[in-house]
């Protein structure tokens, strides 16, 4: 009797395997060929999971990032304070443990794919991730300003931060020595500082 392979558990078994290797040789390096011979797979076996290249690294990424996602929710449920929860919110350009580190190099790699791409898939995924980091932003701010910490009017500022933490994120990759994480620190001290109520 044939043995009954459960597709989820497989699927996260393989992206699991190729996060391992896009950490140690790069996406760029990566060889699908090998890979599937490594984990041994035949390619009929493969694409019966994954019908591209591409299609494999955005599942690997987006399930790297939900689970990111997840654990800094988990997190910041027992934060009170600013600082402490939208550090939070960038946990991926500002935590320095090694899981952090490699899937920024990961993003890095990819951002041309994620930027350039027509797959509905990956668009739909990133709106979604998106959507995600406003909402906490929103809802971070408007816990500032229920509080009575921030005014009303800061909310605005909520809408600026994505952009300019990104922004903050490709400066650190193109400029040498750019520190990412005390630039983005002092501008979320710097927002913090404006939205206070007088």
């Amino acid at each position: 009797m044939p043995k009954i392979v459960n597709k989820e558990e497989k699927t996260n078994s393989i992206c699991d395997e190729a996060y391992k290797v896009f950490v140690d040789v790069g996406i760029d390096e990566f060889s699908l060929n090998k890979f599937i011979t490594d984990i041994n797979m035949s390619k009929g076996q493969f694409y019966h999971y994954y019908s591209t290249k591409e299609q494999l690294i955005f599942k690997v990424m987006s399930k790297k990032s939900f689970e990111l996602i997840n654990n800094t929710i988990e997190k910041y449920k027992y934060n009170e304070n600013y600082m402490d929860k939208i550090s939070l919110i960038f946990d991926i350009y500002l935590n320095e443990e090694k899981s952090y580190r490699d899937l920024r190099k990961l993003y890095i790699d990819t951002l041309h794919m994620y930027i350039t791409s027509n797959d509905d898939e990956i668009k739909e995924f990133n709106n979604n991730l998106y959507k995600s980091i406003f909402n906490s932003l929103e809802q971070l701010f408007d816990e500032e300003i229920q509080k009575g910490n921030f005014h009303p009017d800061s909310k605005n500022l909520a809408k600026s931060l994505c952009a300019t933490a990104d922004g903050m994120f490709l400066l650190s990759v193109m400029i040498e020595n750019y520190d990412l994480k005390t630039e983005l620190t002092n501008y979320f001290l710097e927002i913090e500082k404006l939205s206070k109520r007088n």
